[in-house]
């Protein structure tokens, strides 16, 4: 701690009684927490509120674009090959915020939350074979949408950008913790 920090904390301290003017710009909506809990949506343009009592979060409300690499998806009855192979998908999904309070309230990562529940839904639809059909993807999509709009999520689209053959290949080394204590070794 320097000389010097306990001046900065004071600062701060008194910082908090003074009221804030922020720009919530027109991309954004600010959620203002409150006092007991509350939670309003603010914006876009200038906000007040005192950090004393309140807290604003800005929460992004324009499509945002996941892109989502190498999906290993398992491939059904692969026991005439040597190694095992499996499908590798390449998904993007875009999405938008439709209700800030709900997902300023339940989600601390938007994108991460998207991203694993997307691939959730794609591995729960996958049908295990190449080729597919298009409908798998559909369905994952819907599934995904129903799950998103509980976090005031709303799915624009999910699309392909690849889906190929790859083999899954696992090191000797390459043997967890989980593996040792359960008695199997996987090589």
């Amino acid at each position: 701690m320097t000389a010097l920090a306990w001046l900065n904390d004071l600062v701060q301290w008194f910082g908090r009684l003074v009221p804030r003017i922020v720009l919530v710009h027109p991309t954004h909506r600010g959620v203002r927490f409150g006092p007991r809990g509350s939670a309003r949506c603010v914006g876009p343009g200038l906000v007040t509120y005192w950090p004393i009592t309140h807290h604003l979060i800005e929460v992004p409300v324009t499509l945002q674009s996941v892109q989502l690499c190498a999906i290993q998806l398992p491939i059904r009855d692969e026991s005439q090959h040597f190694l095992p192979r499996v499908a590798v998908c390449t998904l993007n999904v875009q999405f938008l915020i439709a209700d800030p309070v709900t997902a300023a309230t339940h989600i601390l990562n938007f994108h991460a939350l998207v991203g694993n529940r997307a691939q959730a839904s794609v591995a729960a639809q996958w049908p295990g074979e190449l080729p597919a059909d298009a409908t798998w993807i559909l369905r994952a999509g819907d599934r995904l949408a129903q799950e998103l709009r509980a976090f005031g999520i709303t799915l624009a689209t999910i699309d392909i950008a690849g889906l190929g053959l790859g083999v899954a290949v696992k090191n000797i080394g390459d043997w967890s913790y989980a593996d040792q204590v359960n008695g199997k070794r996987v090589v």
